[in-house]
């Protein structure tokens, strides 16, 4: 027994020591080209932008915003293993980069990892709580499970905080769930009692009391895009400047205008009376 038991430590020891020699190969696996590398020689522009992430993670392998931008383009060149493995690197650099954490649970949730993926999934939530697309992919898990009531409660918080995941264009694996009618029954009343609130705002009157039955109209907003020229301040006639003496004005005369002269008047001598003869 006790040297079952030895052997036992033995190999728990040698395995712990080849994973710690596996990891740290691959924290250098950049030195080397990656299996994938030699797809990269179609000339397109995601072979080169592969290409270049590769060159930038080789200056930085601990980055995860470089770790999982890789793995998103290796999901797009089709290599789905290796971008599961730039997921992990990415959460393995920074565990509370929760972008990487989703992507990993839509690779694992793919693959048919349902334990992987939830585990992901759950990470994700929990470090970004209104994530609606985790919500819902962790919904698709539980319904998988036949966990239905987990499933409809997830199901239903995702639509309430982001409602076009119910679009297909949007969210096509809304047609995988047979639960959603249910969902949306049990979000009813929420939302309900949400859209049927009408809140009233109080303004202030005139005289300084608050009206409650008169509401003041909002002032029109500007159209978007459009230049608002502010209005100019009213004037107070106490502070303004005193205006200038004014000149007298002086008609000045046109002398093109033509001057007329006017002749003296002429007085006619009456004629003079003859006596009568």
């Amino acid at each position: 027994m006790k040297r079952a038991l030895i052997l036992t430590v033995a190999v728990l020891s040698a395995t712990g020591c080849s994973a710690i020699r596996d990891l740290r190969h691959d924290d250098d696996s950049y030195t080397k080209a990656p299996f994938y590398a030699k797809y990269l020689n179609t000339g397109s522009a995601l072979d080169a932008q592969i290409s270049r992430t590769l060159d930038a993670l080789r200056q930085n392998p601990s980055s995860p915003e470089l770790h999982n931008n890789l793995g998103a383009l290796l999901v797009e060149k089709g290599f789905p293993k290796d971008a599961e493995r730039e997921f992990e690197r990415a959460v393995n650099s920074k565990g509370d980069y929760y972008p990487a954490w989703y992507n990993l649970g839509l690779v694992r949730a793919a693959r048919g990892d349902e334990l992987g993926s939830r585990h992901a999934f759950s990470r994700t939530v929990d470090l970004k709580p209104g994530h609606a697309a985790a919500l819902f992919q962790l919904g698709l898990v539980e319904e998988k499970r036949q966990h239905n009531d987990r499933a409809i409660d997830l199901y239903a918080k995702a639509f309430t905080i982001n409602p076009a995941l119910l679009q297909v264009a949007v969210n096509p694996r809304v047609l995988d769930s047979k639960l959603i009618d249910v969902a949306l029954l049990r979000m009813y009343p929420d939302e309900h009692a949400r859209r049927s609130m009408q809140f009233q705002s109080v303004a202030p009157a005139v005289n300084g009391s608050r009206d409650t039955q008169t509401q003041k109209a909002p002032s029109p907003q500007p159209a978007a895009g459009k230049i608002v020229t502010p209005a100019a301040p009213p004037t107070d006639p106490s502070q303004q400047p005193a205006p200038a003496p004014q000149q007298p004005t002086r008609r000045r005369r046109n002398p093109a205008a033509p001057t007329t002269t006017t002749p003296p008047a002429t007085t006619t001598a009456p004629a003079p009376v003859r006596p009568p003869v």
